[in-house]
């Protein structure tokens, strides 16, 4: 005779289902601040390419990297504009020129792979006049991710309910 050992699985999905949601409440009010809740840095612009090094290592033509001087770390840009990207709200970064005196506006992240980069560029102005303005792309992954977890959160519960997880 054998018997099916039940393992508590229920506490543990609870527990993931809470951090989804909390990481997509994060990543929708990032995707929702204004210029001036960002980091913010002036300065010249000492690099500026479509390329850096091995860099991209995908989808080439869809980056930029930009460099300003009393900032050690390099901005990549991401501009795709082709279905199914998530491209920029409004975009002449191509206009930008190295010398060009600009504001950028950023996040910083602690987990990234490449610490040579900053990927949370979210706004460039020169002159007061937007160069790039970030997409959309965190507010809505956000909500999907947050919606996600809600919808598992459910599932467990109702699970937990009619006995098939304990």
């Amino acid at each position: 005779m054998s018997t099916k050992k039940k393992h508590p699985i229920f506490f543990k999905s609870i527990s993931a289902c809470v951090f989804i949601i909390i990481a997509g409440v994060f990543l929708t009010i990032r995707g929702t601040k204004e210029k001036f809740e960002f980091h913010s840095l002036k300065g010249k612009i000492v690099y500026f390419d479509k390329v850096y090094e091995e860099l991209p290592n995908r989808h080439k033509g869809k980056y930029r990297y930009l460099a300003i001087e009393n900032y050690n770390r390099l901005f990549e840009i991401f501009i795709g504009k082709d279905a199914g990207d998530f491209k920029p709200e409004f975009e002449i970064i191509d206009d930008l020129k190295i010398g060009d005196e600009i504001v950028v506006y950023f996040d910083e992240s602690s987990n990234e792979k490449d610490i040579r980069l900053n990927r949370l560029i979210q706004f460039i102005d020169k002159n007061e006049v937007p160069y790039f303005i970030r997409g959309s792309k965190d507010k809505y992954g956000g909500m999907l991710i947050s919606g996600l977890g809600i919808l598992i959160f459910i599932l467990l519960l109702y699970f937990k309910k009619t006995g098939k997880i304990i």
